[in-house]
C-alpha cells in the first residue's frame, strides 16, 4: 500500500500548423509547399528529445529539487521497472534508464495525439492543409501552467512561428512563412507535502499499526487538483490510493481489485480512530 505525498500538475495544448490553403498533388508540389505534418513533427522534435528531456529554453529553471527525505524514500521503494517492461512488451524505456518513480519527480511532455490526412488504403498523394498535435505538459514544483505556457510560446517564436489564437484566414496564412494555433487548456499546478512533517509520520505510523507499512511515494505521476486543499495555508496534504497499477485507467475494463477495497477500509478506520 502507498502514502502519496504530491501529485503533478497539467496544463495540455493543441497546436496547429498550416500548409496550403487547399490539398494539392505532392508529386507536382512537394519539395515546394511546405508539408504541414513534416514542419509539426520538427516542431515536436525540436521541444522534447527520445529520452523523454524537454529541450525548451529554462524549462527546468523552476523546477525544485528533491530534497533529502523524497530522495531517501525514492531510494526505498521497491525495484518495479523489469515487471513492469515485461508486462508492458517494451525493450527499453526513456529517462536514459533511471528508474520510473525518479523520473516522475521531473516534469514531462506527453504527444498525446497527431491528426493529419491518412494511413493504409485511405492514404493519397497529398499535401495536407493543417496537421495537429494534442501535448500535455506535466508540471513539479515549483512549475505553473502559467510558466510554461510563456516557456512554450517564446520556443514557437524562436523557431520562427506566429502564434494564432483562433483559425487564420486566408490573409493571415499568406502574410506568414510559418503559422502555428496554439490553443491552451486551463491546467493547474502540482502540489507536494513534506515527507518528514509530523503529520506524515504519524499517519505512515497509523498504516503500519493497522497492519500496511506503507510505500512512501513523494508524488504521483498522474495529476489531481491536489493544490486546491493546500489553500490558503499550506495545509498539509497525503493521499492513500488503493488502486492496483494494472486498473486499465483511461482505457477499456478500468477495475479495482476487492482485496483492495477491503484494505482500505481498514486503514481508513485506523487513521479515523488515530488521529486526535
Amino acid at each position: 500500500m502507498q502514502l502519496v505525498f504530491g501529485a503533478r500538475g497539467v496544463v495540455d495544448l493543441e497546436l496547429t500548423v498550416y500548409g496550403p490553403v487547399k490539398g494539392l498533388h505532392d508529386g507536382h508540389y512537394g519539395n515546394w509547399v511546405p508539408n504541414p505534418i513534416v514542419r509539426l513533427t520538427h516542431l515536436i522534435d525540436s521541444m522534447r528529445d527520445e529520452s523523454g528531456r524537454i529541450l525548451i529554453a529554462h524549462f527546468y529553471d523552476d523546477v525544485k529539487p528533491s530534497s533529502k527525505s523524497e530522495q531517501d524514500a525514492i531510494a526505498k521503494m521497491p525495484p518495479v521497472e523489469a515487471d513492469l517492461k515485461h508486462e508492458f512488451a517494451i525493450a527499453e524505456t526513456e529517462g536514459n534508464g533511471r528508474p520510473l518513480n525518479e523520473l516522475l519527480m521531473l516534469p514531462a511532455l506527453n504527444v498525446r495525439g497527431i491528426q493529419s490526412g491518412h494511413v493504409g488504403a485511405q492514404a493519397s498523394n497529398t499535401i495536407q492543409t493543417e496537421a495537429v498535435a494534442s501535448l500535455d505538459f506535466r508540471l513539479v514544483p515549483a512549475e505553473t501552467p502559467e510558466s510554461v505556457k510563456a516557456l512554450v510560446e517564446h520556443h514557437l517564436e524562436a523557431l520562427g512561428y506566429t502564434i494564432a489564437r483562433t483559425t487564420p484566414d486566408t490573409a493571415t496564412r499568406t502574410a506568414h512563412a510559418k503559422l502555428v494555433k496554439a490553443v491552451w487548456g486551463s491546467g493547474y499546478p502540482p502540489a507536494r507535502t513534506p515527507l518528514d512533517l509530523p503529520f506524515s509520520n504519524q499517519i505512515a505510523t497509523l498504516m503500519t499499526t493497522a497492519g500496511h507499512d506503507p510505500v512512501r511515494v513523494p508524488t504521483l505521476g498522474g495529476s489531481i487538483p491536489m493544490y486546491l486543499f493546500q489553500q490558503p495555508a499550506n495545509t498539509p496534504v497525503l493521499i492513500l490510493p488503493i488502486a492496483n497499477h494494472d486498473d486499465n485507467q483511461h482505457a477499456a475494463n478500468e477495475n479495482i481489485r476487492l482485496q483492495n477495497l477491503w484494505d482500505g477500509i481498514d486503514v481508513y478506520v485506523a487513521l479515523f480512530e488515530g488521529l486526535k
